[in-house]
């Protein structure tokens, strides 16, 4: 493995670039090349089939049973397709799973995480010609359309509940706390923001699992999406020198001196740079 040029998988970094550089950006090809780290020989094709043809219920759907073009007629058959009938919930015997995150596994298994389980609705609305958007909201993510003057949310993980911005309020207080709700944290968020969430999800999987090789792997995506990023570039760097990638770690920490001259860890990384610096000594 080449870690000077990135550790990792090549394919997913070629989906993923080649996803976020359409125009628009592609969520579904995005998700999916995050998929890729664990299933490289995934059937992309078969995947979107399945979001096209649970797009075409979802308008069947609409012109059955509600008014064509009213925004909570258009969502109520969003939500019966994916929840009453399909079943799209989220997981929550086994939230931690990875499998929550790849939504080749979320299609076929019906259970996820709250933003993948969000990127099946985004993308069947998409289809459908329901203006939905994604919401990064704190702990939880969600999807909205904007209807009038208000908003109408919709919680995936929770059946696909409909929610008014009090409901969004409440779940605020259970999800964070800490934190006031107003109404900016249901404004709309990008493909690019979406994807390094679900990522971030994913690292935070693998790094409670103690796992730094497929750590590594989803880092690695997390920097080809914000390369300069300190935080980023101090876990990636902890990861290869577990694995033994020492000049690939110094490279890192490196970086990070150069980036945060005045880091309150500065300390600690002088002294981790001097450490890999005596390690590749060794094995020279």
């Amino acid at each position: 493995m080449n870690f000077s040029s990135g550790f990792g998988s090549p394919l997913a970094r070629e989906r993923l670039v080649s996803a976020l550089a359409a125009d628009p950006p592609r969520l579904d090809l995005a998700a999916l090349a995050i998929a890729t780290l664990a299933n490289p020989t995934l059937d992309t094709a078969a995947c979107l089939h399945t979001l096209d043809m649970l797009a075409a219920r979802v308008s069947v759907e609409v012109e059955r049973q509600f008014e064509q073009g009213e925004s909570l007629s258009r969502l109520r058959a969003l939500r019966h397709v994916l929840a009453d009938i399909e079943g799209f919930r989220g997981n929550e015997k086994d939230y931690f799973s990875p499998n929550n995150s790849f939504l080749d596994h979320v299609l076929a298994h019906k259970v996820g995480l709250p933003i993948t389980l969000s990127v099946v609705y985004l993308e069947v609305a998409r289809r459908a010609g329901i203006p939905l958007y994604g919401v990064a909201f704190p702990g939880h993510f969600l999807v909205a359309c904007n209807a009038g003057d208000h908003k109408l949310v919709i919680d995936p993980f929770h059946n696909g509940d409909i929610l008014t911005e009090h409901g969004c309020e409440e779940l605020l207080k259970r999800v964070a706390p800490q934190l006031r709700f107003d109404s900016a944290k249901l404004a709309p968020a990008p493909v690019e923001l979406i994807t390094y969430r679900m990522l971030s999800n994913l690292k935070r999987v693998y790094l409670e699992r103690d796992d730094a090789e497929r750590g590594l792997t989803v880092v690695d995506l997390l920097l080809l999406l914000a390369p300069d990023h300190p935080g980023e570039l101090r876990t990636r760097a902890l990861l290869l020198m577990k694995v033994g990638a020492f000049r690939a770690s110094l490279k890192d920490v490196d970086r990070c001196l150069e980036l945060s001259p005045d880091a309150p860890d500065r300390d600690r990384l002088e002294l981790l740079s001097k450490e890999l610096r005596e390690r590749l000594e060794q094995l020279n």
